[in-house]
């Protein structure tokens, strides 16, 4: 008869284990976890954003992420921010800072009262890929308007602008800023020989591309007469005019 009192109490014992077991904790995508106790939401983290060298990042978003959301704030000129109205609870908490043209850096934070973190950034923004060669006419004349594209990819997805170097001392300037990977065109009236052009690339942050190989122009085929003084001389007159003085000679 001692032998089932015994392991009813055993029963008993296990039950309540399982009890406490299950009341102590919530699912969680089909799983366990304990859960956190919020004691209040005063919690906070400042401190300063800067890059490698030690300058301040304006601007830089600081977000502290915690039960499906999140508090954040941007740093000011002198790289300080400060995120507040954050819980303190017993649980790490997914702190990230980010910036247009840097790597984002995140880390795990025990976030209390006046919680400080310092940030630093490395530059995160690539230049295009250097462009293939332009595209366009090799052989030209001279006074006539030649048009040439370029295109080229930026590894992050940065719209990009184009600049051709002409071959004789002037270049196209900055084209318009256009999305990674699509065409740019620019037009050109030589007035004297060129070797050939070339082109290269920025994107929105600066960051230029290597100059491209040149396409060379076909001297052969590359007119220069029109710096001859006879045909100065017959481009002023119709070829009427031109027979009839040639007959006076």
């Amino acid at each position: 008869m001692d032998k089932p009192r015994g392991l009813l109490s055993k029963t008993l014992v296990v039950g309540i284990i399982f009890l406490l077991i299950g009341t102590s904790s919530s699912p969680i995508n089909g799983a366990y976890a304990t859960t956190s106790t919020i004691l209040d939401n005063n919690g906070s983290l400042l401190g300063y954003v800067n890059d490698i060298f030690g300058n301040p990042i304006e601007r830089a978003l600081v977000r502290v992420h915690f039960h499906d959301t999140y508090e954040e704030d941007y740093s000011d000129s002198t790289g300080f921010y400060h995120v507040t109205n954050i819980p303190i609870c017993y649980c790490m908490k997914n702190t990230t800072c980010s910036k247009d043209g840097y790597k984002t850096e995140w880390v795990l934070l025990s976030i209390a009262e006046n919680t400080t973190y310092d940030f630093v950034l490395t530059s995160g923004n690539n230049p295009p890929i250097k462009p293939d060669k332009p595209s366009g006419p090799t052989k030209v004349r001279l006074g006539v308007v030649y048009t040439y594209t370029a295109v080229t990819t930026d590894p992050d997805n940065d719209k990009i602008s184009y600049l051709f170097d002409w071959g004789d001392g002037t270049t196209s300037g900055w084209t318009e800023f256009v999305p990674s990977g699509t065409n740019a065109s620019a037009s050109h009236v030589w007035s004297e020989n060129s070797y050939g052009i070339r082109v290269k690339a920025k994107d929105e942050h600066d960051a230029e591309s290597e100059w491209s190989a040149y396409l060379h122009f076909d001297r052969n085929r590359t007119t220069t007469i029109v710096n001859l003084p006879i045909l100065r001389f017959l481009e002023n007159f119709s070829l009427l005019e031109v027979f009839l003085r040639i007959m006076n000679l």
